[in-house]
């Protein structure tokens, strides 16, 4: 959920068309985790899901529908793309999975790759974001773990992070949008720190005492 919380709070704000269709490339846990993000948070109505293992996209469609998403199976991702401003790429990265170029306001989180070893996105697909739209890193560290985009040739320190766009703001994109995730466990720290903190006010106003 925090590596998907992540990817919503930079949708909410790069995300030329927000409530999609969105395509989700990999049903396992990080697609239902973005599945469940963007529908919440952007009030996604319409999915596609494409997958190695058809059993998983099947049970994810089943869930988007409940969620109240109209879901579709798409057995070619890079077919769907021209359907979808909105994409997570959730896979293992054991190979590339896109290699067709995005929309031109296409918002894409890729989240799968964090080792300069693994990428879900071709070099082609990548250097058509970098020419065309922008790329925003989660963090430092992926400028020396982002494999899609070292692989591509790609010089990632020209990127910016999200932290730094944080800091001095959100510009309208011109362009497609590549969100690069490799995971940090700063963020994994912040949100334990929530959570125990929401945690610690649910408790104290259970045992709070009551006026008599």
């Amino acid at each position: 959920r925090r590596t998907a919380a992540a990817s919503l709070l930079v949708a909410r704000h790069l995300a030329q068309v927000p409530a999609g269709p969105l395509l989700i490339v990999g049903a396992g846990v990080q697609g239902l985790a973005h599945l469940e993000a963007f529908v919440a948070g952007l009030g996604v109505t319409e999915v596609w899901i494409a997958s190695r293992s058809a059993a998983s996209a099947h049970r994810l469609a089943r869930h988007a529908n409940a969620l109240g998403a109209q879901a579709h199976i798409a057995t070619d991702a890079d077919a769907a793309l021209p359907h979808c401003p909105l994409v997570a790429v959730c896979t293992p990265a054991h190979e590339v999975v896109l290699s067709a170029p995005p929309r031109a306001d296409a918002f894409v989180a890729a989240v799968g790759a964090f080792t300069d070893q693994m990428a879900e996105l071709s070099p082609p697909f990548c250097h058509h974001v970098a020419a065309h739209g922008q790329i925003v890193l989660d963090s430092d560290d992926a400028r020396h773990e982002a494999g899609d985009l070292l692989q591509a040739g790609l010089d990632a320190d020209a990127f910016p992070t999200l932290g730094q766009l944080v800091r001095r703001g959100f510009a309208a994109p011109a362009g497609p949008v590549l969100f690069k995730s490799c995971g940090w466990a700063g963020w994994d720290l912040a949100a334990a720190r929530l959570a125990m903190r929401q945690h610690a006010a649910g408790a104290t106003r259970v045992n709070a005492p009551t006026a008599s």
